[in-house]
């Protein structure tokens, strides 16, 4: 491979975005990662990262993954340690079971939806299936791979509704342009628009951009709404 080549390093800058995305996120004390959704993303990218490689996907195409894979299970393990700390007798902390009935149903579906695509491509190694099936069942763990991401989200977006002040709407933006750049590199590529492997990119360039979005709205009216109940003055009480 020629590393000069401008899809090549179209693919270095899509990495480069997203670890810059990862510091400016890990640095920010204030940001409080939901568990959930950040143990959906960790275990869940590092097996797109293999089915996308199985599925014959460019050098260019997979550095975006393998470091979001990477600093993905960085920010989960990060999570968990917080957790141990606040409470050293649980190894599961009880903040990543959620609450919300339909968090726990996004998180069971992510989970048999993982379990799914799993048992499918094990079959495949052990040559369950026919050589003439491969491509065709690569096609549907990627769809499946990728169908998680959505259930992934959810717990994102519900804890960032309700508490914006959670998160940081700027690596959330650049994540999202990483993966426009990645979507640019996948139709050049294969000079397809509807590709297998073009799922990825723009599912996650329209979910990533739709948390930052969510903090720039949300953040404003969550600011005025705690000053305005801050405003508001007791009146005096009267003693007869």
């Amino acid at each position: 491979m020629d590393f000069l080549q401008p899809l090549f390093l179209a693919g270095i800058i899509s990495g480069l975005l997203q670890l810059v995305g990862y510091v400016l996120y890990l640095r920010n004390d204030e940001i409080d990662p939901n568990p959930v959704t950040w143990f959906m993303f960790a275990y869940g990218t590092v097996i797109l990262v293999v089915l996308e490689w199985d599925g014959e996907a460019t050098l260019a195409e997979l550095i975006l993954p393998i470091v979001c894979g990477v600093l993905g299970v960085v920010v989960s393990v990060r999570c968990w340690l917080h957790a141990r700390v606040k409470n050293p007798k649980l190894w599961w902390p009880a903040d990543w079971w959620p609450e919300d009935k339909f968090e726990k149903l996004s998180f069971q579906s992510d989970i048999f939806i993982t379990i799914g695509y799993i048992c499918a491509w094990l079959f495949l190694l052990i040559s369950w299936v026919t050589p003439e099936q491969k491509e065709w069942a690569a096609l549907v763990f990627l769809f499946l791979s990728n169908l998680s991401t959505f259930s992934a989200f959810y717990p994102m977006f519900s804890t960032t509704y309700k508490n914006p002040e959670r998160e940081d709407w700027l690596p959330w933006m650049i994540w999202s342009a990483a993966y426009v750049i990645l979507a640019m590199i996948t139709f050049l590529t294969h000079d397809k628009l509807w590709h297998s492997l073009m799922f990825y990119p723009v599912s996650n360039a329209l979910l990533h951009a739709l948390v930052g979005i969510i903090v720039i709205v949300r953040a404003p009216l969550e600011d005025m709404q705690t000053s305005g109940s801050k405003s508001v003055i007791s009146p005096p009480s009267v003693v007869a």
